[in-house]
């Protein structure tokens, strides 16, 4: 059988590869459970720095897999909470708590739970290919995959009521217009595009990093006073450390830092 997900190592970049391309890469209970088992090796692994995640063949995600969701009317509720909250919810959730940076690179349709997983990562890079829909309610269901939660943060609320109740697709650069992504480059060029904003991150001050990437995730439900007095813990610690010293040392020297994740 063929690997439901493909990982590649680079230095410290460690990319995921969605590999059911003859499906548009269509997910099951299994390939999100290969995803999830993938990003918690990721996130153990201490010379991976940053994750991206895409898909072979021509598409990010087409969502769920259809003989999956042929099996879902009637379902028991026991076993649809096992399914959603143990295997499908537990990809977004490994992402959000990741200490390291997670970017989507989009090269196609991304709809549906495809739609949700690039969501929930840190950034998404998307190929002037790419679609993005919250396509649920055109089955007659909703959004559980966190996207509910982020996408009014990302895109404002009303364009996130809109993409939910609608079932809208949209392409790449009304995407970028809206916030949705962060970039949108030519198709040939999204994996070095991919590549080189994780190569950026991964020579960043790792203990920083995951301190601000827990603080922007914590202030997403957090208040203005209770973020004050958690970030300046954060930032005492990050004082104490060698990256810390080596960027005002860099600074001071007029030179580009030389972190080491220490």
């Amino acid at each position: 059988m063929t690997d439901a997900v493909l990982v590649a190592q680079s230095d410290s970049v460690r990319t995921l590869t969605l590999n059911r391309p003859e499906s548009l890469n269509a997910l099951t209970v299994e390939a999100m459970g290969a995803l999830a088992d993938r990003l918690e090796e990721a996130a153990a692994d201490r010379d991976t720095r940053a994750v991206v995640i895409t898909g072979a063949g021509s598409a990010f995600s087409a969502g769920g897999d259809l003989a999956f969701l042929q099996e879902l009317p009637g379902m028991p509720a026991a076993r649809a909470r096992e399914v959603v909250y143990g295997a499908f919810q537990r990809v977004p959730r490994l992402i959000r708590a990741m200490d390291k940076p997670v970017i989507a690179a989009v090269n196609g349709a991304a709809v549906g739970a495809g739609c949700e997983i690039a969501v929930a990562c840190d950034f998404r890079i998307a190929s002037e290919k790419a679609r993005f829909g919250e396509v649920w309610i055109t089955l007659g269901c909703i959004p559980a995959l966190g996207g509910m939660f982020l996408l009014p943060r990302l895109v404002g609320l009303a364009r996130a009521t809109e993409l939910v109740l609608t079932g809208a697709i949209i392409d790449a650069r009304e995407a970028l217009r809206i916030g949705l992504v962060n970039k949108v480059v030519m198709p040939p060029d999204l994996p070095r595009a991919a590549e080189e904003l994780a190569r950026s991150l991964a020579r960043g001050p790792a203990r920083a990093i995951a301190a601000a990437k827990a603080a922007l995730d914590r202030g997403l439900h957090s208040t203005f006073q209770a973020e004050l007095d958690a970030t300046v813990e954060a930032q005492i610690a990050c004082f104490a450390t060698r990256d810390f010293a080596e960027g005002v040392r860099a600074l001071t020297e007029k030179r580009a830092p030389r972190f080491t994740g220490e």
